[in-house]
Parts: C-alpha cells; sequence; structure tokens
C-alpha cells in the first residue's frame, strides 16, 4: 500500500511545491488501483515535455505553490515574483517614469524580453512591439503554482527563453464556490488595494467535464512622491558642507522661472549656468547651489499609479472519450493604469522678441539684446528687435502631463490531448489572442506653437497678447502671446494655444497552432539495468503582428512633455520542430541509483531571420539514493522581436553625463581636446552651461530590419541533497552553478547613451576619440549642449551572468504542529555587459547606477519559516537584498555604497471552520526606509522596485469557500 509518513501527511499544498522548488524534482503523484494498490501518474515539469513517473530536473526550478499566494496577499503576481533572488525587478505598480503601465518579470537582469511566460507550458500573448509580457492579465486566484526555470530553454519552448521561463499553472478539476476579498494599506492610510475574486467549478456529464470561471477585480489607490519624505524633493547627488544632500528646491519661491543657457552675459560670470527671470521680467542670475533654481519635479509624480482592473477567465476540460480530453481556455482583461509627471520642460532654441517687450524689464531687454541679437534695430534705439538663444522653462502653466493608458486583452484556446496506447500520448492545439493598448495624453506642448507664440505683434496690441503670425499652426485656439519670462506668466489662452491633445492605438495579435506527441519505448526497449526511453517531438507555428498607431504630433515628434512616438506596423511568422530524448541508462545498480542523460533539439525558420537552431545536453547521476548530481548544456537562441526589427526613430531621454561639462578635470587636456574637436565652445568647455538638463541625455532610438538573431550558451552544474534518514526527514538541498553567456546580443547602440558618451571622451580607450563610431553617434548644438545620442538598435553586444542558485527546505514536526523553513538564494559573481567587441566591460555585479541601471546585489535570498497548528497557519519572511556599489565614481555623490537592506513581512491565518477563513499581515514589518540615491536613482531617488518605498503595510483578506474540493 502506498503510505505516506506522519510529517509528509501534514505538509500543505505550499510546503509540496515548495519541496519542488528544493529539489528540482516533481514527487510522483499517488493514485490507487481498484484493488486498493497504488499506482504512480507520469507528470511533466517545467523545462521537458517528456512524462515521467520519476524525474529530477536536469536545471534548477523555483517553485511557488497557491498557498504562498494567498498567504502573502498577492494580486499582481510581479510583486512575489520580484522577491525571488533569480529576478531582478522589472516594470511593476511603481513604475511610474520609466513605464508604460505594464508589470513585467526579468529573470537574472538579462531583459523582460529573454524571459518567457508561459501558462500551463503555452505561451502567452505580448502586451508591447519588445515582446513583453504584461503579467496583469494572469489571474492570481487561478495560479495553482508558479514554476521558475533559470537558463536557457530555447530547444524546448523557443525563442525568447534565453534567461528562462517562468510557467503559470492554473488550477483543474476544480468543485465549490470560492468568494476572496482583500484590502491592504499603509501605516500612514494611503496607497490602498482593494481586490476580489469569486471562483467558481463543478464537473458535468456525469463526471466526464470539469468547468472552473473566475471572475476578478483590483482597485488601487494613487501615491505620490511628494507623499513621503524621502521622496517630496528631487536630490543631486552633490552634498553641501555639513554632508547633507543638495535637494532641488526651486529657490525661496520654488517655482522658477525661464533660463537661458549663456557664456559671458553683461554683468553675469562667465562659468554661470544661465539666466533667469523674476515674474516681474528683470534678469538675474540662475542659481545652482545649495538654494537653486531648479524645478523639484518629484512631489506630483506617482510613487504607486492607480489602476482599475477586471478580469474573467474560464477554463474546461471535457472527455470526449476515456482516453482522449477536450479542453479550451479563455481569458478577458481589462485594466486602466495612469501615468502622471511634472509640467512639461521644454528645452528649444527658439527666437523670441525683445525690443519693446511688455514682459521683460529694461534690465533684461539690454542684456538680451547684446547677448542674443538678431542685429535688426528697427527703430533705431539700440536694442534688437528679437534674438535667438537656448530657452529652458517648465510649463506648469500648462499643466501635469497624464497619459491614460487603457489596456484590454483576449486570447482563447482549444486542444485535444489523449492516450495513444499505454506508452504514447498527443497534444494539438490552437490558441489565438490580442492585447489592444488605447492612450490618451495630456500635458504635451506643440513645439511649432511655442516658437510662433513667442514672437509678439506690438503695434496690433502693446501688451503682448497677439502673434506676429496669427495663422492657428494646428491648433483648434488662435495663438496668444507667450510670456514665458517668469513663473506663473502664461495667460490661459497661451497655454490653451500651446496645448495639444495626443492619443495612441496599439493592437498585438499572436496565432498559435502546435502538436506534439510523448511516450516511451515501454516494454520494447529498455536499458540493461534501467529503464525505457522516452521521447517527445512536435511541430509549432507562431504569427506575431504589431500595429502602433500614435496621432500625428506624437508620430512625427514635434511635441514636448511626453516622448515622440512613431508609428510601428510590422510582424513575422516561424515554424518550428523539435525533439527530446531521455535516457534512463542506469537505475538501483551499485554506485548508480540513477543515470539518465537528456537530448532536445529545435529547428526554427523565421520569416525574419531565416533558419536557427538550439539545443540541450543534460545528465544527472545519483550514486545513492540521498545524492544527485545534475549537469546542463543549452544552446539557446532569440530572434529580435518586432520593435528591435520596425521601430522608426523616436527620442527618448535616459540618464547620463556629459563628460565636456563641469563633470571635467580641468587639467585634463586630453579629454577637453576631444571635446573641442567634436563642437564644444571654448567660453563652455568644463561650465555648467552644457550641463545635461535634469541629468538626462536626448537620445534617438530605433529599430533595425538587418538585426540577426541572438547567440547564448547556458552551463549549469549543481547537486541535489535528499537524506534518506529518519533524523533528517523532511531536508533537502540544492546547490547550482550558472554561467550563460549571450553573444551578439541586440541593444542599443554602444550599450547606452551614457555609455557612448564615456567611450568617446576617454582619452586612453582606443575605441573612442575624434572620428570614432562613439563620438559620431553624438550631435552637439552650436552652444556646445547635446542635441542627441544615436541609439540605434545593433548585433553588437556580449553579456555574461555567473553564479550560485542555493534551495534549500526543512519540515518537520515541533510544537504540536508542522514547522516548514524555506531557503532561496543567489549569489551573483559576474554580470558583465560588453557593448561591443573590444568595448571596455560594464562590471554590474554589486552595482546600480547610470550604466548597470536597477541593483544587481552579489547576494539576494528570500527565506521563509512557516508554521501550522490546527487551523492556525503564520509565516515569517526575510528579504535581504545585499549591498551595491554606485556604478559612477566621476563626482563626489552623496550615496556611493547602498547597504545591505532587510525587511520582514508576516502573516496568519485562521479556519473558523471549513468554509470561512483570514487572513492578516504585515509587509515591512520593521518600517524600513529606502536607501536614498541621489539623482543617480530611476524614480523618487532610489529604486522603488527593489527597494520597499511604502513602509509598514497592513492586509487583511477573507475567504468563503462552498464545497470546495
Amino acid at each position: 500500500m502506498f503510505k505516506k509518513t506522519p510529517i509528509a501527511a501534514a505538509i500543505s499544498s505550499a510546503a509540496f511545491y515548495s519541496a519542488i522548488a528544493v529539489t528540482g524534482s516533481v514527487a510522483p503523484t499517488a493514485v490507487f488501483a481498484d484493488d486498493g494498490e497504488a499506482s504512480i501518474e507520469e507528470v511533466v515539469v517545467t523545462g521537458s515535455r517528456i512524462k515521467r513517473s520519476s524525474f529530477t530536473a536536469s536545471s534548477p526550478v523555483a517553485t511557488l505553490g497557491a498557498e504562498q499566494i494567498s498567504i502573502s496577499n498577492t494580486i499582481n503576481m510581479e510583486s512575489l515574483l520580484n522577491t525571488l533572488p533569480q529576478a531582478i525587478p522589472g516594470f511593476d505598480r511603481t513604475s511610474n517614469n520609466p513605464g508604460n503601465g505594464t508589470a513585467t518579470v526579468n529573470l537574472r537582469g538579462l531583459g523582460t524580453n529573454r524571459t518567457l511566460v508561459l501558462i500551463d507550458g503555452k505561451r502567452v500573448v505580448p502586451t508591447t512591439a519588445g515582446g513583453a509580457v504584461d503579467i496583469n492579465t494572469i489571474p492570481a486566484a487561478m495560479i495553482e503554482r508558479v514554476e521558475v526555470l533559470t537558463g536557457g530553454a530555447s530547444a524546448i519552448y523557443g525563442s525568447d527563453a534565453v534567461a528562462g521561463v517562468v510557467n503559470f499553472i492554473f488550477k483543474d478539476d476544480f468543485e465549490g464556490v470560492v468568494i476572496d476579498t482583500g484590502y491592504e494599506a499603509t501605516e500612514k492610510g494611503d496607497a490602498e488595494l482593494f481586490s476580489t475574486d469569486i471562483t467558481i467549478g463543478g464537473n458535468f456529464a456525469d463526471g466526464r467535464g470539469n468547468a472552473i470561471v473566475n471572475f476578478h477585480y483590483t482597485d488601487r489607490q494613487d501615491l505620490f512622491q511628494g507623499d513621503r519624505d524621502f521622496s517630496t524633493f528631487a536630490q543631486f547627488d552633490d552634498t553641501d558642507a555639513n554632508g547633507n544632500p543638495i535637494l532641488i528646491d526651486g529657490g525661496s519661491s520654488g517655482i522658477p522661472g525661464l533660463s537661458i543657457f549663456s557664456g559671458a552675459l553683461g554683468g553675469f560670470s562667465p562659468d554661470s549656468f544661465g539666466v533667469t527671470f523674476d515674474p516681474d521680467g528683470s534678469i538675474r542670475p540662475f542659481e545652482t547651489g545649495e538654494v537653486n533654481d531648479f524645478y523639484n519635479y518629484a512631489p506630483v509624480n506617482y510613487i504607486q499609479l492607480p489602476q482599475e482592473r477586471y478580469q474573467t477567465t474560464a477554463k474546461i476540460n471535457y472527455g470526449l472519450t476515456e482516453d482522449i480530453n477536450l479542453y479550451g481556455r479563455v481569458m478577458f482583461t481589462s485594466s486602466s493604469v495612469p501615468q502622471q509627471l511634472a509640467p512639461t520642460p521644454i528645452f528649444q532654441t527658439a527666437e523670441f522678441t525683445i525690443d519693446d517687450s511688455p514682459f521683460l524689464s529694461s534690465q533684461a531687454q539690454t542684456v538680451l539684446s547684446d547677448a542674443f541679437g538678431s542685429g535688426t534695430d528697427t527703430d533705431g534705439d539700440g536694442i534688437d528687435d528679437t534674438g535667438t538663444a537656448f530657452l529652458r522653462r517648465r510649463l506648469l502653466e500648462v499643466g501635469p502631463r497624464i497619459a491614460e493608458s487603457d489596456f484590454s486583452s483576449f486570447q482563447i484556446q482549444v486542444g485535444v490531448e489523449g492516450d495513444i496506447n499505454d506508452d504514447w500520448s498527443f497534444d494539438i492545439y490552437a490558441q489565438t489572442g490580442e492585447v489592444e493598448l488605447a492612450e490618451i495624453q495630456a500635458g504635451n506642448v506643440n513645439r511649432d506653437r511655442f516658437q510662433q507664440a513667442l514672437l509678439l505683434d506690438l503695434d496690433a496690441d502693446p501688451t503682448g497678447a497677439t502673434c506676429t503670425d496669427t495663422g492657428s499652426n494646428g491648433a483648434t485656439v488662435g495663438c496668444s502671446g507667450l510670456n514665458v519670462f517668469g513663473q506663473g506668466n502664461i495667460s490661459e489662452n497661451a497655454a490653451e494655444f500651446l496645448r495639444v491633445a495626443t492619443n495612441a492605438n496599439a493592437v498585438f495579435d499572436q496565432t498559435t497552432i502546435g502538436a506534439s506527441v510523448s511516450g516511451s519505448t515501454g516494454e520494447n526497449f529498455k536499458f540493461p539495468s534501467g529503464g525505457s526511453i522516452g521521447i517527445a517531438a512536435g511541430y509549432e507555428y507562431i504569427d506575431y503582428q504589431f500595429d502602433f498607431k500614435p496621432s500625428q504630433d506624437l508620430a512625427t515628434g514635434t511635441i514636448a512633455g511626453f516622448s515622440g512616438q512613431p508609428a510601428i506596423a510590422g510582424g513575422y511568422d516561424v515554424t518550428s520542430f523539435f525533439g527530446e530524448i531521455y535516457l534512463p541508462i542506469l537505475e538501483g545498480v551499485q554506485g548508480a541509483e540513477s543515470l539518465d542523460a537528456e537530448l532536445a533539439f529545435r529547428q526554427s525558420d523565421y520569416s525574419s531571420v531565416g533558419n536557427v537552431s538550439s539545443m540541450k545536453l543534460a545528465a544527472s547521476w545519483a550514486p545513492v539514493e540521498d545524492v544527485r548530481f545534475r549537469v546542463s548544456f543549452n544552446e539557446a537562441v532569440r530572434a529580435p522581436n518586432i520593435g528591435e526589427l520596425f521601430t522608426p526613430p523616436s527620442e527618448g531621454f535616459p540618464g547620463a553625463t556629459d563628460p565636456c561639462a563641469s563633470s571635467l578635470d580641468p587639467s585634463d587636456a586630453a579629454t577637453a581636446a576631444i571635446c573641442s574637436a567634436t563642437g564644444v565652445p571654448a567660453s563652455a568647455l568644463g561650465t555648467p552651461a552644457i550641463d545635461l538638463p535634469a541629468g538626462q541625455v536626448r537620445a534617438i532610438f530605433g529599430g533595425n530590419p538587418n538585426l540577426a538573431e541572438e547567440e547564448a550558451e547556458t552551463f549549469t552544474y549543481g547537486i541535489v541533497w535528499q537524506p534518506s534518514q529518519e533524523a533528517l526527514e523532511g531536508f533537502s538541498l540544492s546547490v547550482d552553478y550558472f554561467d550563460i553567456e549571450i553573444e551578439e546580443a541586440v541593444g542599443v547602440f554602444g550599450g547606452g547613451a551614457n555609455n557612448v558618451l564615456s567611450i568617446c571622451y576617454d582619452p586612453s580607450n582606443p575605441n573612442g576619440g575624434v572620428g570614432s563610431q562613439f563620438c559620431n553617434a553624438i550631435s552637439r548644438r552650436a552652444d556646445g549642449t547635446i542635441d542627441f545620442v544615436d541609439q540605434t538598435s545593433a548585433n553588437s553586444a556580449v553579456t555574461t551572468l555567473k553564479g550560485w542558485d542555493v534551495i534549500g527546505e526543512y519540515v518537520t514536526e515541533a510544537w504540536g504542529g508542522i514547522v516548514d523553513v524555506r531557503y532561496v538564494g543567489t549569489v551573483t559573481d559576474e554580470a558583465d555587459f560588453t557593448p561591443f567587441i573590444g568595448a571596455e566591460t560594464l562590471e554590474c555585479a554589486g552595482t546600480f547606477g547610470l550604466d548597470c541601471g536597477e541593483p544587481t546585489p552579489e547576494y539576494k535570498h528570500r527565506m521563509t519559516f512557516g508554521y501550522t497548528r490546527d487551523e492556525w497557519s503564520a509565516q515569517l519572511t526575510w528579504r535581504l537584498i545585499g549591498e551595491v556599489d554606485d556604478d559612477d565614481d566621476t563626482t563626489t555623490y552623496f550615496v556611493e555604497t547602498v547597504d545591505t537592506q532587510h525587511y520582514l513581512d508576516f502573516a496568519g491565518s485562521y479556519s473558523f471552520n471549513d468554509t470561512y477563513s483570514v487572513t492578516v499581515g504585515i509587509d515591512n514589518l520593521l518600517d524600513e526606509e529606502p536607501p536614498i540615491i541621489g539623482d543617480n536613482q530611476e524614480q523618487a531617488n532610489t529604486y522603488p522596485a527593489t527597494y520597499d518605498v511604502f513602509g509598514r503595510t497592513y492586509f487583511v483578506r477573507f475567504r468563503a469557500a462552498f464545497g470546495e474540493e
């Protein structure tokens, strides 16, 4: 008879699935035959298509069960996945800028486009042209478990699986009605989140069929950076004389006016950042010290994006015969996620009226005429009629920038699976899906109208209300004179003239057809001291189509505010054939409790890049029952996605530092020479006058239809220990080494704008200097400020990643209940990025910043301590994020090293009876504040997807289950 030990009988489903994570294996399921004897049901684990009754994965598979999702109050799955040490956070609820309203998962920090997302082993429709899947579309209440396989899996699943696979396994054969409602809020009573799920399931047709339907609703409230002390003021990296950070405070008024970047102006220092204007139109130096005139953009930016989401998911299984099953799934999600940024900053060389302008004091007219005058003085009063200069203005009077993004996704799947005979089974399916985005943007301004409104017809109206050019220039209202000289001076008529409504619509379609067979040689062939050979083979066809249609101003980039986005239309298809074989060479012999090998191969024909192939070789050896050694080698590929292939040129504003500006060492003559030769005037060299506004540079991005596929090699080896001794029953441990190298990786040219600038102006770098491809990618204006950096996609980068995964668990009886301790940790020895062969390598392990981005600690772990007794259960989670250093040492920074961060989360649940239960919890139990980094940050003076920005947060969930089985 099949018999569970006392401990095993008491382990919850969460603990069971955690055991899968620890060992990388799936324990066989016991199914009792009519005679009462147990047979073993064959199962499939992520990373293979072959069913086996006893299987240990050749690569580590971390697993999160439904109990973990519930007890952690997980509503959006990326929040739980980001706590795994194998993940570097992608976009989440804090991703306002950068961000696009989606939530993504990024395994190993290799990019969301290299992480494949599956549901029940089959692909999910991407949301963006870059191929990223919005995890918001996956209902948490339907998830039975999540399996995370790291390492190349292209031979099994195809392109995009370079970093690994996240496979969401949905519930099956569910009966009953479950109502699950939750609420959470921070200790301050904000950042509220409400969710409710209703799941209904039941059998029909005398038990031959089962249907499940889930209805979900989420309401997430906004939180602004101004609602937290650490993010109320944007910060520079510099500190004052007392070592305190210098805040961007907007001067005594808090709202700076127009600034003009300049060299020497009459009566002003030649190394001045520029000049600005008080509300009365008088001119003065722009302050850059501890009290400064920079606009504090922080408080009106979201630190939690609001969201309203509706979801419906239905799943059905129906036995056509005893051996053949029809299955299907329908998913629909409607999600609204707005973004809000500070009012538009406009940076533009423009011509403006000087002589007799009612907006300027006589002093300001004289200064501006002398410095920027056109040379035309119609009335001979010594003041030129107009002048031309590079202007900088935060257009507060226009209002904040708001993007209302509405996503809707639909996916339908139908398939048939069954047994051919005792040894072989098949699966044939088709699915199609579509994701639509409708976005409306407010707060953008038209650049042409900005120029038009600066030239005044003073003869027609001495107050400056009339423009020289009265043409509408595409506006719905007539031109009104624009007074940018002093904050608060733009009239409502002028602001309305500047405003431009923009919108965009995007549609991503994916169609997939697949067929596979799997089985074994059974009794027809067995290894003399082993088992039957397992085989899987199949065919897959996928078609991708993407169409992005922006309004005219958004497409042409004639706006200031949100980044211009050109229209994109493109697609490709791929046909693949794949095969996999499992060889159980030895079983139950001396020196080899088991010895097996796996081989997999996939051949794919892309309409974009042609024929590519990927393969897998793996083996495992258990000299004794307790210990198993495993090794795996994968050759993976990734075809470029639609965005990388077909995106027309567009602009973005990544963080960067200009080596020719104020950071230039006065004694560095070699760098100064390169700066001069690439267009920086001597008067501006080494001065704040050409510093990048807000630490950002305009970059031009675009696709490249001539891109080739990426190629990756993944090597892993490790050991699994599951002691059979009674004293260590319930203990398991795995340690695995991983080594990933991606060659010809697709990325922006030079690895990023800041890297392009660094290489160009580094005299010691043989790839930089005057005439190099890096310097040629930089375009400067006549005054020396950077116009843009070319960042077109290229197959040029190399990425390497090396480290260790450690997964352990111990389950035992203690204190009258069950104690379950689980640990998942990752040590990252190397995370290097080389933008092109021969370039200097960025070493990002243990760093963060302008080049390396999101913090990649050398050590990170998630550890849980669980206790269950009768109707009570509790869990304490310890999340550790290791120390990281700033990757930019060109300035004296407020923060050079972020210390190790510890977060504790606690949750407990109580079952009143078989029907009703409640779960309460506290996240960030110790109320740890995030590290304050300064302007070498992502958002809110920190990295909010990595470090907790909400503080102590409370939640409660009520669950009612009727007839659940």
